[in-house]
């Protein structure tokens, strides 16, 4: 039984290596076309959101005092006086040519103001209004720079306490942290849909594509035992679901940083959470290849299978984008025996670094369960002549 099954698995992969082309595009186009295109988007943000370090803030004063001047200069900010403050349209037509990025409204008589002004008073304090275009990098980074230079001038003259003034680290936050946070986000959903997508083509072609030409009933003609069969076919489309899933793995997690930029960090996760995540995503892509074989094997032509095999992939779908959600994995073992829905919940828990294993355990054993019997109802699928000869 087993050496028929393997030659069954051998034919179905010579078949799909024969174009080696198609072939090698089909498994490494889903990782390639993730990994090129969030580089070239990250390098776009980058560029688009990211300031010209090249170039000096430079803002428009209106009534500057004496006491800003030398200040701005010192924190490299170039000040050009102005004699109002122009109207909104006319702010952002300036602030798009480059002449002024940031406008600064004081109120005559600033410093005198300010060296008068007493705060037990309860009197309002002399008010500073700076305007910027916050879609502008440049424009942005005008607004921060005179806002901390006036932030700082202001803590110079009725200074109380100090905020984070030591040298320690006062952001708690790991980097393990902030990779888990994204990655969970992303990872899990976009996994399922590339593995569903890519694999319900090669299944289709398997079992309907051979109903539609013909040569099923050929096959099935021959004294190979049908459930040997349907194994086999299994067989070979996993190999080929595990090849694509190892393919978007890569091209996701070399991708991540560029879209990131840089705030993503994947050398937090160590052997042992990979290790965990391959047997996760394998049990995935088994019982997700049964389930797409299962859909093909009742349809007549590929285009039924695919009319068959949409409403599973916005199942699918749905799993992963209810995974985005959770607020974290799940605790209650019994979620991990909830098919797809299982196995984001392991991506979510190791991602985070709040799996246990008892639950990754549940998971990986209940898919194979799941996948075992998927392949008996196909086995019995393959032995009705209503279905396996319909034309």
């Amino acid at each position: 039984m087993k050496s028929n099954a393997l030659t069954i698995a051998k034919k179905e992969l010579a078949k799909f290596f024969s174009n080696k082309v198609s072939a090698v595009v089909s498994i490494a186009l889903p990782g390639l076309l993730i990994f090129l295109m969030w580089t070239v988007m990250g390098d776009a943000m980058g560029s688009m959101f990211s300031p010209d370090d090249t170039k000096r803030p430079v803002v428009a004063v209106v009534n500057e005092p004496a006491s800003i001047e030398g200040l701005a200069s010192q924190a490299g900010i170039d000040v050009v006086p102005e004699d109002a403050l122009p109207a909104a349209d006319e702010m952002r037509k300036r602030i798009e040519q480059g002449d002024a990025k940031a406008f600064a409204v004081f109120p005559d008589g600033f410093d005198r103001d300010v060296a008068a002004y007493d705060p037990a008073t309860g009197e309002r304090a002399p008010q500073v209004e700076v305007y910027y275009n916050s879609t502008d990098p440049d424009s942005a980074k005008a607004f921060s720079a005179l806002t901390s230079l006036l932030d700082a001038y202001e803590s110079s003259l009725a200074n109380r306490f100090d905020v984070n003034a030591g040298q320690g680290a006062y952001d708690v936050a790991e980097e393990r942290d902030i990779a888990g946070s994204v990655v969970v986000s992303i990872v899990p959903m976009l996994l399922l849909i590339l593995l569903f997508t890519s694999c319900m083509s090669i299944a289709s072609e398997s079992v309907a594509g051979e109903k539609e030409r013909g040569t099923m009933a050929t096959l099935l003609a021959t004294p190979i035992k049908r459930r040997d069969i349907a194994l086999g076919k299994v067989l070979a489309v996993t190999l080929i679901g595990l090849a694509i899933a190892a393919s978007s793995m890569l091209g996701i997690f070399a991708g991540l940083p560029s879209i990131m930029q840089g705030a993503v960090d994947m050398n937090v996760y160590g052997p042992t959470d990979y290790l965990l995540l391959v047997l996760v995503v394998v049990s995935a892509t088994l019982l997700v290849v049964v389930l797409i074989t299962m859909v093909s094997a009742l349809a007549r032509t590929t285009k039924e299978a695919g009319m068959y095999l949409t409403p599973l992939m916005i199942v699918v779908m749905l799993v992963g984008i209810l995974g985005m959600f959770g607020g974290g994995a799940k605790t209650e073992f019994w979620y991990y025996l909830v098919p797809l829905y299982n196995s984001v919940q392991c991506m979510i828990g190791i991602f985070t670094f709040d799996f246990q294993p008892a639950n990754v355990a549940v998971c990986v054993l209940s898919n194979l369960v799941y996948t075992g019997a998927g392949v008996l109802v196909l086995q019995r699928m393959f032995n009705s002549e209503r279905l396996m000869f319909a034309r």
